[in-house]
């Protein structure tokens, strides 16, 4: 679980739980023919999607709630991604202990439903279905000591593979569907769902040692109890690790995502205009985030100038003119 001890310390621990929905599909990467489950329901709160005014006095709260829903989505989508990419030989513990992999392509293979024990305890069973290239994974309170325990369902999809996913060299593309997943991992609760649109999960290791995590999410919404976060008109993360190295090394991107929060009220977009870059078990050294209000609602830009400390640019109206600064942490930011 070495991958997941990296991302958490990157990023805002998470603990609770996460159920989501979703839909969406793509090519069959595997050319095999797997299951579309029934569609699962779950709440899906209509997201605020009015601009937000960027301020002196709300920067650091705007700052904050972007980095932390962020890393909420990309903590989701490396847990995800722990059970469904399958091990790398060169570096086994990567994604984590105890991969569904084989357990999916046994389904496909064999056209019949195939359960496997977690770790610690719990089961997980992947079931073969009539629509070409989709499985139906389905966890009982999953534990695989990892910290955390899944339950709950998902259809998964391959829309593209190159090379070997059993060796240290493959790329594997997913689509996510019809998702109602809990990921339980303390006493907070969280709850996410997906619309109409899919969301991508990608591993790309044709560079190993270096590794790249993608998460594609289209509409995505993640609620906490402070909190609901809905993504919106597309956004990608990627994280990208060189297991070669040690320390780890680790540098974080987002493209273009558009986000709205019940906490702030309003919706922002952010962007990675410089990557973050940290090494093992630290915060950031570097990168840079933009984050824009809308038209002339100003912006304010997340600068980590070092593993202690953040400087926040505000423009108050987009113009383009520093009209303010405050000083943080990075610590601050994850809450």
């Amino acid at each position: 679980m070495r991958f997941l001890r990296i991302l958490l310390a990157f990023m805002l621990v998470i603990s609770g739980v996460v159920s989501t929905v979703g839909s969406g599909g793509g090519g069959g990467g595997l050319g095999l023919n797997i299951p579309y489950p029934p569609t699962f329901s779950a709440p899906i709160i209509t997201p605020v999607i009015a601009s937000m005014d960027v301020t002196a006095a709300n920067a650091q709260d705007v700052s904050a709630t972007a980095v932390q829903a962020h890393d909420h989505a990309l903590h989701v989508a490396a847990i995800i991604g722990g059970q469904v990419f399958p091990r790398l030989p060169g570096a086994p513990g990567l994604l984590s202990s105890n991969s569904k992999f084989e357990l999916f392509d046994a389904a496909v293979t064999t056209g019949d439903p195939v359960t496997g024990a977690c770790t610690i305890s719990g089961m997980v069973t992947a079931s073969p279905a009539a629509e070409t290239g989709v499985a139906n994974l389905v966890f009982d309170t999953c534990d695989d000591g990892d910290g955390y325990i899944i339950d709950g369902r998902f259809s998964l999809k391959v829309r593209e593979l190159d090379g070997d996913p059993r060796t240290d060299v493959f790329l594997l593309d997913y689509s996510l569907k019809n998702m109602a997943l809990t990921i339980a991992s303390g006493t907070d609760s969280y709850a996410a769902s997906v619309g109409t649109l899919s969301d991508s999960l990608r591993l790309d290791s044709r560079a190993f040692p270096v590794v790249v995590l993608s998460h594609g999410f289209a509409n995505l919404q993640l609620g906490t109890q402070a909190d609901v976060y809905s993504w919106y008109n597309g956004g990608n993360q990627t994280l990208t690790l060189n297991a070669g190295l040690s320390p780890v090394t680790k540098i974080l991107e987002t493209d273009g995502a558009l986000m709205s929060s019940t906490f702030l009220g309003g919706s922002i977009y952010y962007d990675t205009i410089v990557p973050l870059q940290a090494t093992d078990n630290q915060a950031p050294e570097s990168g840079e985030i933009l984050i824009d209000g809308g038209t002339g609602k100003g912006t304010v830009r997340i600068v980590i100038e070092s593993a202690s400390s953040v400087r926040l640019e505000i423009d108050t109206n987009g113009n383009g003119t520093i009209d303010d600064y405050l000083y943080t942490t990075w610590a601050a930011l994850r809450g």
